[in-house]
């Protein structure tokens, strides 16, 4: 992808990255496969773990700063949606991932690196 070719320009790394994340959140490749390429590549995949465990892109937008100690409030404030809205995103997360605490939530988020 990063290679140019006589029917498309070359991507650049972050671009093709990403595209091959966005192919295997849609599962037409393996995970695993794609986060051991990017890894070899020298890249830090984007949470393809977490989205295995089936969380939306906001959730795992919503996680890390419930994870960090932020408050519903605060969450709310720094993504620009309601506090009603993180609540919805919150109880989802909790009930994906099989956990009834802010604790088990970031032993998740630890486990898949979730947390920078």
């Amino acid at each position: 992808m990063t290679q140019p070719r006589a029917f498309r320009q070359a991507r650049p790394l972050t671009r093709a990255a990403e595209e091959l994340e966005a192919e295997a959140r849609a599962g037409r490749l393996d995970a695993d496969a794609v986060h051991s390429v990017l890894t070899a590549a020298g890249h830090r995949p984007h949470r393809t773990a977490a989205w295995r465990a089936g969380l939306s892109d906001r959730e795992v937008e919503v996680l890390p700063l419930l994870c960090r100690g932020g408050t519903k409030n605060q969450v709310a404030l720094l993504l620009k949606i309601s506090a009603h809205t993180v609540d919805h995103h919150v109880r989802h997360v909790y009930d994906k991932i099989g956990v009834a605490t802010r604790t088990g939530a970031t032993l998740l988020a630890v486990e898949n690196d979730l947390l920078e």
